[in-house]
Parts: structure tokens; C-alpha cells; sequence
């Protein structure tokens, strides 16, 4: 199941976005943030695996949504989508 961005339906776009921005954001912090104790340091992953867990939560979200979509799933001949 490949979908072209520009294909999807706004709600879709939006859903893809915010489950990117919250994979960027976990990672961001797993690689930029370096804590002194052992506690900062659980915190730190718990947070950033959070992040990294609503990221994937939301991209399936989306994808199972972009499943659904009737026009996607059979294509008219002259649809703007094909081209």
C-alpha cells in the first residue's frame, strides 16, 4: 500500500504530519540532550519513547485512513489523482 503525499485528503496530510514532527522530536531530543544522573537519563528515554510511540500510533492512524478513502481505492480513468 504506496500513496503518493499529494494524493491523500487533507485530514490524512495532517495526521502524516504530526506523527513526523513527533518522530523528529523524539529523536531530536534522544540525540541532542545529555543527562548527568541515571534518573535524568530514564526520564529522557521515557520521553523520547513516547514521542517515538505516538509518532507510530499516528502514521498507522493515518495510513488506515488513506485505506478507507473511495478514491483511492478505485481510481476513475480521468481522475487528477493518476496524474
Amino acid at each position: 500500500m504506496s500513496y503518493r503525499f499529494r494524493q491523500l485528503d487533507p485530514k490524512t496530510r495532517c495526521l502524516v504530519a504530526i506523527g513526523n514532527f513527533g518522530l523528529a522530536v523524539g529523536l531530536i531530543l534522544l540525540i541532542t540532550l545529555h543527562p548527568a544522573s541515571q534518573f535524568e537519563r530514564n526520564c529522557l528515554h521515557a520521553i523520547c519513547g513516547f514521542f517515538l510511540g505516538f509518532s507510530v500510533v499516528i502514521n498507522l492512524c493515518a495510513l488506515t485512513g488513506a485505506g478507507r478513502c473511495k478514491s483511492l481505492r478505485n481510481p476513475q480513468q480521468d481522475s487528477p489523482a493518476l496524474r
